[in-house]
């Protein structure tokens, strides 16, 4: 018996959502181009290194705890060094027997340099929506639904 049934909506007037639920795929994708993983929002950034606490536009807390962004720094990490093992595999399969050690050392600090520049608010965002769907699948998870205007009045 569940002692809360009672207090949910009953019958056919139950609030409309306000943003349409997103697949898994969809949600990463916005996360990889730097946007709310809910809403597809374009504000979620202060800067290029400072995102912000909550997007503003559907609210939802980017980071749900301090220093969780853990796993952005393994996606970042990984894709940096998947680019340069694949740079440093085409120069030596294309340069084996002489090998161009000083261009082959300076694209290699370009690349572990530049990739994970470029790719941290990506990473920050895409870690953001793996958050999303982890917390979407608790079983209290409500999406936010629109609110009559006046029932701000009653509270």
């Amino acid at each position: 018996m569940d002692p809360y049934g009672s207090l949910e909506p009953v019958g056919g007037n139950a609030p409309e959502p306000l943003f349409r639920d997103v697949g898994a795929v969809r949600a990463l994708i916005r996360g990889g181009r730097k946007r709310c993983p809910r809403c597809a929002s374009r504000d979620g950034f202060q800067s290029w290194f400072q995102l912000k606490a909550r997007c503003p536009r559907c609210g939802l807390r980017f980071e749900k705890e301090e220093g969780g962004f853990l796993g952005a720094m393994a996606l970042n990490y990984a894709l940096a060094v998947g680019v340069w093992v694949v740079m440093l595999a085409v120069v030596l399969a294309f340069t084996v027997p002489d090998v161009p050690v000083a261009p082959l050392l300076i694209a290699s600090v370009v690349v572990l340099v530049g990739v994970p520049l470029w790719f941290y608010p990506r990473s920050k965002m895409t870690w953001a929506a793996v958050e999303f769907l982890v917390a979407r699948s608790d079983p209290d998870y409500r999406p936010l639904v629109k609110r009559d205007p006046r029932a701000d009045e009653l509270e």
